[in-house]
């Protein structure tokens, strides 16, 4: 089993200096608004991925009063046991060690899983294709290194064509110029794309099954890859696709200054019941539909790493009915290792139904008050 020992947070937010101990399956942090329940989930999630989930600048979750932040853990699995301790300090490189080693931010990522769904990841359903590609990426990255690796140098040819087409497109050897960025863009966007195409199809799978749940199976949920490449889900054709649609499309790219044609550019198209969710879905199918796609990420993270991801739930049952909070509540127990559940409101009538063991966080003002541990019966 895999789960988070203890933590101590520093200059982290509102937490000056806080350890915790949490319970190896459930805990349940409740407080008001405002007090860094969100902050403490923020925490967590950093050690393992070292981005937020709310934001991307670092300096961003520095305490008011301070110029750095530190965060210590221990995560356990099948007993053995990786001490992690992270340090941002304003203008410094970040400092990451595992059991005393240092390692980077890619080497980092694919180590220690964890999944978080917050209020914000109704923006997968409900903003522009931006949101999405991020999260395609995100989870890409945390699942395969290589995946990382090659759209890191994609972006970095695609930024190489871009400067071309900006500032050389009056010259009559334009062809000649593009023509090696041409060739490493569609290499490169072919295998993003292929990865893609393959992880949309496994989501999409375990993501059918946890959304039934939730509706009564009322509901359907489907996903499609949309690319620029209108490759027609034939892959031996995407290349040739691919460089036509760069020469198709160079007129305009030349006017522009810009690639109009890639990954970079690409959509994940979500479906309930047929229709665009973004469109047509109401707030709780884009919520559930939402959940549904963090929870499939809690599959393929099993599936992938042998073990349970952590899971993270910021304030997910203030949008829930009766029922849909028990089929989550149902879902984690049988399908999740340690979870952390936020909660402005008490959730006993509801947990107590599990018959496990867990433990009540209380936090107020950035600091937590009370530890109580709770016996299922």
């Amino acid at each position: 089993m895999f789960y988070l020992e203890d933590i101590l947070i520093e200059g982290f937010r509102n937490y000056r200096r806080q350890k915790l101990q949490p319970h190896p399956r459930l805990n349940i942090i409740i407080g008001e608004n405002g007090q860094g329940k969100t902050n403490l989930l923020e925490s967590i999630f950093y050690l393992s991925v070292t981005r937020s989930f709310r934001t991307n600048q670092d300096r961003d979750l520095v305490h008011w009063e301070g110029n750095f932040f530190s965060l210590k853990a221990s995560f356990f699995n099948d007993n053995v046991k990786n001490v992690v301790k992270i340090g941002y300090r304003h203008n410094e490189q970040l400092k990451i060690f595992i059991n005393n080693n240092p390692v980077n931010r890619y080497e980092h990522m694919h180590q220690f899983p964890i999944v978080v769904f917050s209020p914000d990841d109704i923006l997968l359903i409900r903003e522009g294709p931006a949101v999405r590609r991020r999260f395609i990426n995100l989870e890409a990255s945390r699942l395969n290194p290589l995946y990382l690796h090659e759209l890191k140098e994609y972006h970095r040819v695609l930024l190489h064509r871009n400067s071309v087409l900006k500032n050389y497109g009056n010259s009559a050897n334009i062809g000649e110029m593009l023509a090696p960025w041409d060739q490493a863009l569609v290499k490169l966007g072919l295998n993003l794309i292929r990865a893609r195409v393959e992880l949309i199809k496994t989501l999409e799978k375990e993501a059918r099954v946890f959304f039934n749940q939730m509706t009564g199976a009322r509901e359907n949920l489907h996903l499609d890859y949309e690319s620029t490449v209108d490759y027609r889900n034939d892959y031996r054709e995407m290349e040739n696709v691919f460089c036509e649609e760069l020469l198709t499309k160079r007129g305009r790219e030349l006017k522009r200054g810009y690639t109009l044609t890639g990954p970079h550019l690409d959509d994940l198209k979500i479906k309930i019941n047929g229709f665009d969710a973004r469109r047509y879905s109401s707030q709780g199918q884009k919520r559930t539909a939402a959940l549904a796609l963090k929870m499939a990420e809690v599959s393929l993270f099993k599936k992938h790493n042998e073990v349970y991801p952590i899971v993270l739930l910021d304030d997910v049952f203030s949008e829930f009915d009766y029922d849909r909070k028990r089929h989550l509540l149902d879902f984690l127990n049988n399908n999740a290792g340690q979870c952390f559940l936020t909660s402005a409101v008490s959730l006993d009538e509801l947990i107590i139904k599990l018959n496990k063991d867990y433990k009540i966080i209380t936090v107020s003002q950035g600091s937590v008050i009370n530890e109580t541990v709770r016996t299922g019966s």
